[in-house]
C-alpha cells in the first residue's frame, strides 16, 4: 500500500474480481466482461448482456471522487449537456466491493475518438453552463497524486525521481500565480480525445466526469494544445479545435507554464503505471527527457494504450 492509501495491487485481475462481486450484489451479469483499454485509477468493464458499462475505481478513498462523478451526470443532464449517464437498470450507486468502488453506466454504442472540433465545441458548452451548485464540484488541483505517482514508478533513474519532484514543487509555485482571465467555472479537467467520443448516431458525448471541478478553463483548453507539442494532433487538428472553441490558449501569457504543469501530469501518470506495465518504462523516460530539454528535439510522445 503506498502514503496515499493507492493499493499497488490494483490490476486488471483485483479489477475484474471486484466488479464480479459487484454484479453478484445487483444480480448483473459479468459473463463476457471486457477490459476497455489499460487500468489505471480504474478499470473500465464493458458487460455484453447487460448492454452496460462498469467504472472499477481503485480503492475506498476514490468514494468521495465517485460520488461527485454521480453528482455531475445528474447535473449535465439537467443542463442538457451531453455526457454519460448511470444505468438506470442499478438501483443504489456506488457499489463498494471487495475494498473498491464500483459504478455501472449507460454503453456508448460503438465510440469513436472525439475530433479536435469535436471537443471544442462540446468544451466551448461546457464552460458556457451557469455556476454549479454551491459545494457540489472541488476546487481543480492539477498536481493531485503526481508525487504517489512518482513514488509509484518503477525503472526510473533516481535522478530522474528527483528531477520529476523538483519540477513537481516549482510548477506548484509557477501556477499559483498564473494570470487566468476568467473566473473558475465548471471543467472537465481530463478532456482529451477518448473522453469526449462520437456515438454510433454522431453525437459527441463526454465521458469520465470524475475529474470534474470548479477552475480555470485555460486548463481544458491546454489539452489539446498540448497534443499539438507532443505530435498526437497536426496544425489542421489543432486548428479545427481552435475555431470550434473560439479562442487560441497558445496565444494567453500563461501558456508555457500550464502547457508544462499539463505535461508533467501525464508524465507521471504514465511513470505511475510502469510497476504494472514495465513496457511502458521507454516512454516515461522519453517523457522526461523533454520535461528536462523541452526546446531539444526529441521523438514524439507515444500514447499510453
Amino acid at each position: 500500500m503506498t502514503a496515499d492509501g493507492h493499493a499497488a495491487s490494483f490490476t486488471a485481475a483485483a479489477a475484474l474480481r471486484a466488479l464480479q462481486l459487484a454484479c453478484d450484489q445487483r444480480g448483473l451479469s459479468w459473463s463476457g466482461a471486457t477490459l476497455l483499454g489499460p487500468v489505471g485509477d480504474n478499470g473500465v468493464f464493458r458487460l455484453p448482456l447487460e448492454g452496460i458499462v462498469a467504472r472499477v475505481a481503485w480503492g475506498m478513498p476514490a468514494l468521495a471522487m465517485v460520488e461527485r462523478e454521480l453528482r455531475v451526470a445528474a447535473w449535465l443532464a439537467e443542463q442538457d449537456l451531453p455526457a454519460v449517464r448511470p444505468s438506470a437498470a442499478v438501483a443504489e450507486q456506488p457499489v463498494l466491493s471487495d475494498g473498491r468502488v464500483v459504478t455501472f453506466w449507460e454503453e456508448i454504442p460503438a465510440p469513436q475518438l472525439g475530433r479536435p472540433a469535436d471537443i471544442g465545441a462540446l468544451l466551448r458548452r461546457l464552460h458556457a453552463l451557469p455556476p454549479p451548485p454551491e459545494g457540489m464540484l472541488p476546487v481543480f488541483d492539477p498536481f493531485y497524486r503526481q508525487d504517489s505517482h512518482v513514488r509509484d514508478a518503477t525503472g526510473l533513474h533516481e535522478h530522474d525521481r528527483r528531477f520529476l519532484l523538483d519540477l513537481l514543487e516549482g510548477l506548484r509555485a509557477e501556477y499559483a500565480n498564473l494570470p487566468f482571465a476568467h473566473p473558475a467555472r465548471a471543467i472537465h479537467g481530463d478532456p482529451h480525445r477518448k473522453n469526449l467520443v462520437r456515438d454510433a448516431a454522431g453525437r459527441v458525448v463526454m465521458l469520465d466526469l470524475e475529474r470534474f471541478a470548479l477552475g480555470p478553463i485555460e486548463w481544458d483548453q491546454v489539452v489539446p494544445a498540448v497534443y499539438h507539442l507532443v505530435g498526437w494532433y497536426g496544425d489542421a487538428d489543432y486548428a479545427a479545435f481552435v475555431e470550434a472553441y473560439g479562442s487560441d490558449i497558445m496565444q494567453w501569457e500563461g501558456f508555457s507554464t500550464l502547457a508544462r504543469v499539463r505535461q508533467l501530469r501525464m508524465t507521471t501518470w504514465l511513470a505511475g503505471r510502469t510497476g504494472r506495465e514495465p513496457r511502458l518504462i521507454p516512454e516515461a523516460l522519453n517523457r522526461i527527457a523533454t520535461l528536462r530539454v523541452p526546446t531539444s528535439s526529441h521523438r514524439p510522445w507515444t500514447p499510453g494504450t
